[in-house]
């Protein structure tokens, strides 16, 4: 189980830092709108450090959904399925993903 638990945690970081790297290329300048920054200073919005803080609350995100499907299967004493986490991932980072797009498309 623990095995699994750190190819699930490695895996879903891989796919955090992926999704806002493609939100970046992808979508230019969406990450520099008013209601977007998440850096204290607008000057360092392009830095590597805020990427990596918006990957690391995404990964939150992600991982309350994965602690919660850990529990589940824990007191039900059954196991996870080996890919339950990362379809869970998925479609959390799909969400976000449709969720920046449309964000683009009605400010842009």
């Amino acid at each position: 189980m623990w095995r699994q638990v750190l190819r699930d945690l490695g895996i879903t970081a891989v796919l955090c830092v992926l999704e806002r790297m493609l939100e970046r290329v992808t979508l230019p300048g969406l990450h520099r709108l008013p209601g977007r920054i998440v850096a204290s200073d607008p000057a360092r919005i392009d830095d590597f450090t805020t990427l990596v803080g918006e990957a690391l609350a995404l990964y939150a995100l992600v991982w309350i959904f994965g602690l919660t499907l850990y529990a589940i299967a824990y007191l039900s004493r059954r196991p996870l399925r080996p890919y339950a986490m990362t379809l869970v991932t998925g479609v959390v980072l799909a969400l976000t993903f449709a969720g920046s797009v449309t964000e683009f498309i009605t400010k842009g």
